[in-house]
């Protein structure tokens, strides 16, 4: 049986070859793994400053909502000009994870110049700090770019073909709560749910209700009702209207269960939002 090669030497390995930083993030933008430990030196002079530490922190949320989104690699430039990259990493077919590279200096004429402006601009160090920190990043040609990429899909492919990414429960719980917050309008049934996270009906339900006390069902319809009393009390759509653009497949099964956990119908709710409102005018 051949040796599985750990998740520390992946990283180690990448660097070696690359000499770019690799971090590894869970669901929630943690960061589970680095190489190297330290970080990179213009990383430390930007995140010392606490408007570059948001804006770093920013670019990454960013990064991760695409990735989340579109289930593939996205490069990008982040707000210093450097080139970084995001690779989704999954634990039995789902989502679990982010590898990312970071900070690479395209390799051309002037834009060295340009980071180090922008760095003067946020006053980030001394020049001495400046320009060390810029002699440190990595020039890498775009052209080239592809043969990186495909070496770093490579190694998050073996990560999760071998599983070396820590998943917890509550990790999974919390990736689920997000995907139902984003795709409550859509058609979601509890099976398409189980094939997307990879879980049997049982445990998925199971690990949901201990995070989170109520059932994926429950859950969701909370999600969908809380929109659809947004809706009517903000705007004059239609009931029809309301319910399917909040997920409901018709406008009386919306009714009914309205009725059932808000106490009263849609149309009962917006007179009486519409009369407390005159009354506080």
């Amino acid at each position: 049986m051949s040796e599985i090669i750990s998740l520390e030497d992946i990283l180690k390995q990448l660097y070696a070859i690359s000499g770019i930083l690799i971090d590894v993030y869970d669901l929630e933008g943690h960061s589970v793994a680095r190489y190297p430990d330290t970080g990179a030196y213009f990383c430390s002079l930007v995140t010392r400053d606490s408007q570059g530490c948001e804006r770093c922190g920013r670019d990454n949320r960013e990064a991760f909502a695409t990735v989340r989104e579109e289930h593939k690699v996205h490069i990008y430039r982040c707000h210093m000009g450097l080139y970084e990259a995001v690779f989704p990493l999954y634990h039995y077919g789902r989502l679990a994870g982010y590898m990312m590279t970071g900070q690479m200096l395209e390799k051309r004429e002037g834009a060295a110049e340009e980071v180090m402006q922008k760095a003067r601009q946020m006053n980030l160090g001394s020049e001495e700090e400046i320009a060390e920190g810029v002699k440190k990043l990595v020039r890498i040609d775009l052209e080239e770019i592809g043969a990186f990429v495909t070496m770093c899909r490579v190694c998050a492919d073996y990560i999760a073909n071998h599983h070396q990414f820590p998943v917890t429960a509550t990790g999974t719980a919390k990736e689920i709560i997000r995907y139902l917050e984003e795709h409550y309008r859509e058609d979601i049934t509890l099976e398409g749910l189980c094939r997307w996270f990879g879980y049997s009906k049982t445990r998925l339900n199971q690990l949901f209700h201990e995070y989170t006390g109520t059932s994926v069902y429950r859950y969701l319809m909370g999600v969908r009702l809380t929109n659809a009393c947004r809706s009517l009390r903000n705007s004059e759509k239609s009931i029809y209207s309301v319910a399917v653009e909040n997920g409901f497949s018709n406008q009386n099964y919306f009714s009914r269960q309205f009725k059932k956990y808000i106490g009263c119908t849609p149309g009962e709710y917006r007179r009486n939002q519409e009369r407390e409102g005159g009354q506080k005018a």
